[in-house]
């Protein structure tokens, strides 16, 4: 029988947490699923774990690849995949409800949506500690792209590829793969993912549990980080001009997305100053580029900073100065773009 759904582990180097990652899958009171585990090269002994889980179990599917990164093992494992609908989980997270593939099988069955999105998940780290995301309005089931958005920003949620449950045949025909060989995938692919679709339907069920480890690549700041994040500007630059296939909205939200990576990777680019020098130049002047590039994102008025001696005392000056007529009311001083591209 095909199965419904298809969970796709990409592995490398996670052998200590492979068996919690995998066994939350095979709790699953829902039974019609596959589990591919993709092992992306893996030098550890993920590669024997991988093997072992499926002599042992029918549901589990092996791949042996070379190392090619996360997004290269999701894309073999969506091409590989014979379920209806994908589900992508971290080799190092879990599964936080044994009833969450029933759950999400039910809600399809209802709203019948090429996507569902997990509103509620939780991080947990290796002291033991926890940090639920629940605040997503519990009473929204179903809702327009546009509108997820809106509900995300008052929730202050992630936004990351394994919230997402999405159909296979809308994901092949809109061609929404991983980029390889890029950090922060999942902000590559997700505003393609929201706008190619009408409408969203929502599971509040508690579903994933996100590990947070320290020394991770995504916790620590490297130019290629923000090189990266440079190159999803221009993408999301360039997807912008295609209304048809993402409509008003989309393109809205793409060019809101683009300035809000501008502001982060200038927020984070002082810390490669010190032992980053020549990349650290080479990140400014790319970063000047693409803004001058997108003039309707940067009006003129719309930063205000004072700085003496280079330090920014925007805070203190509007302080001062609050009851003066025609100072704004709220200033951005961590990202002061404007005063930025004058450098």
């Amino acid at each position: 029988m095909k199965p419904f759904f298809s969970v796709i582990i990409p592995i490398y180097k996670v052998e200590k947490y492979l068996a919690d990652c995998v066994q939350s899958v095979l709790s699953q009171s829902f039974s019609n699923y596959e589990c591919i585990l993709v092992n992306d090269g893996s030098p550890d002994n993920s590669l024997m774990i991988c093997d072992e889980y499926e002599k042992k179990y029918i549901q589990i599917r092996v791949i042996h690849k070379e190392n090619g990164g996360l997004s290269d093992a999701r894309n073999v494992g969506i091409h590989q995949a014979r379920g209806e609908y994908i589900i992508l989980l971290d080799g190092d997270d879990k599964f936080a409800d044994n009833d969450l593939l029933n759950n999400l099988f039910n809600i399809i069955q209802k709203y019948k949506t090429d996507i569902v999105l997990n509103v509620n998940f939780f991080k947990f780290y290796e002291d033991g500690g926890r940090e639920l995301f629940d605040k997503y309005d519990g009473d929204i089931k179903i809702a327009s792209p546009q509108n997820i958005i809106h509900g995300l920003k008052n929730s202050l949620m992630l936004m990351t590829a394994w919230l997402f449950v999405i159909r296979k045949e809308h994901l092949i025909k809109n061609n929404l793969f991983f980029k390889r060989g890029l950090l922060h995938e999942d902000e590559h692919w997700m505003p393609r993912a929201l706008f190619t679709t009408k409408q969203i339907a929502l599971s509040h069920s508690l579903s994933y549990a996100y590990r947070v480890r320290g020394g991770s690549i995504m916790s620590t700041v490297t130019p290629k980080r923000l090189f990266d994040l440079l190159s999803i500007v221009d993408d999301l630059f360039e997807w912008s001009r295609d209304d048809k296939t993402y409509g008003k909205d989309g393109v809205g939200y793409m060019l809101d997305r683009a300035k809000d990576l501008c502001e982060l990777v200038l927020h984070y680019r002082k810390d490669l100053k010190q032992q980053y020098k020549q990349e650290y130049r080479a990140i400014g002047e790319g970063l000047r580029k693409r803004i001058k590039k997108m003039p309707i994102l940067y009006p003129p008025k719309q930063y205000v900073s004072i700085v003496f001696f280079g330090v920014d005392n925007t805070d203190a000056l509007f302080k001062f100065c609050g009851k003066l007529r025609n100072i704004p009311k709220k200033i951005k001083t961590k990202c002061c773009i404007k005063n930025f591209i004058k450098k």
